[in-house]
């Protein structure tokens, strides 16, 4: 619980009020409950249990809502692995494969066809949320052949199924995306972590240049946001808004001109679209009468900063729920 307590000091000394736990294993869930029935929450916590099998849904907690601060969201399927490790599963061979893989290697699927089709068609079943991790665009056909069998036996409705990562997804699987309901979730921050490395050894020029392709999805209205995958990269709100605004990579180029977002509407896809992929669009996201007064006081306005230094803001206060959660003052929280 002691870590736990570190983690959310320093989520909210980004800003964050409300964080999504995106692949939890079984102790985890236990450790999230019991502080939650502790009153260890000072974060809302949106939990996704990992399921791996369709036999697993049974012994899963249903979604529901927040209790002491955490809530069940759905479920999670990993269906690949990472393009800087290699093993994203694509349509198209890397520019360098791995040591002792031949030159057409794709990388490779963690999950059946079969398998992903039983999990997806059993979340729809019963009115879960599913969020998929696909960093690859061969996944991303996995799952979207998935959703679109699942919609074909369940009907259409609601459900915002989620693509996390959704780093190499297609320009026509965007298209496919916005005719199936399914929202991105972009983890831009590869930009400046591995864009390079993306460049060089991993995708080539024309690929690395479209990851995670906010601007194609706004440019289609799609409802999208952007994340950072702790522990992968640190949750740094700002880096996050910086990468996506600029998309400059470790060595100062930019990867991908064309797919950068204005700070306006970079900014609302860590807010106002991170509530409603969590279905809390009505009270959180924004500010505005009957919402939640979940606040970050910053010390400089995003929008008239040169983006360079966007990196840099500095959060002077988180509130959650009215309460003070943060102080940059070093001051103690309320």
């Amino acid at each position: 619980l002691d870590l736990l307590d570190e983690a959310q000091r320093r989520y909210a000394a980004w800003g964050i009020t409300t964080a999504q736990d995106g692949a939890s294993a079984d102790d985890e869930i236990s450790l999230l409950q019991h502080a939650a029935a502790a009153g260890r929450l000072d974060l809302d916590v949106v939990a996704y249990p990992w399921v791996r099998d369709p036999e697993e849904l049974e012994n899963l907690p249903p979604p529901e809502g927040y209790q002491g601060g955490l809530r069940i969201g759905g479920a999670k399927l990993v269906l690949d692995g990472s393009p800087q490790g290699k093993t994203a599963w694509l349509t198209e061979p890397y520019v360098s494969p791995p040591e002792g893989w031949p030159e057409d290697y794709l990388g490779y699927p963690l999950l059946e066809d079969d398998t992903v089709d039983a999990l997806v068609d059993k979340l729809f079943a019963r009115g879960w949320q599913v969020m998929a991790h696909c960093n690859g665009d061969r996944s991303g056909d996995q799952f979207l052949d998935a959703v679109d069998r699942a919609t074909g036996t369940h009907g259409a409705g609601d459900r915002r199924p989620v693509m996390i990562h959704a780093q190499t997804v297609r320009e026509d699987q965007l298209d496919r995306m916005v005719e199936l309901g399914v929202l991105p979730s972009f983890f831009v921050a590869h930009t400046y972590y591995w864009g390079d490395w993306h460049r060089d050894a991993v995708l080539g020029e024309e690929r690395a240049a479209r990851i995670s392709p906010a601007a194609s999805a706004l440019a289609r209205g799609m409802h999208f946001t952007v994340h950072n995958d702790s522990p992968v990269v640190p949750s740094d709100s700002w880096r996050l808004l910086w990468s996506v605004v600029t998309r400059t990579t470790r060595s100062g180029a930019v990867l991908g001109e064309d797919q950068r977002l204005d700070v306006p509407t970079a900014l609302g896809a860590l807010t106002a679209e991170g509530a409603f992929q969590h279905f809390e669009e009505a009270d959180k996201g924004r500010v505005a009468p009957g919402g939640r007064a979940d606040l970050a006081i910053i010390a400089a306005d995003p929008r008239k900063l040169e983006h360079a230094a966007l990196a840099d803001i500095e959060v002077s206060e988180t509130v959650k729920d009215g309460r003070t959660i943060y102080r940059g003052d070093g001051a103690p929280a309320l």
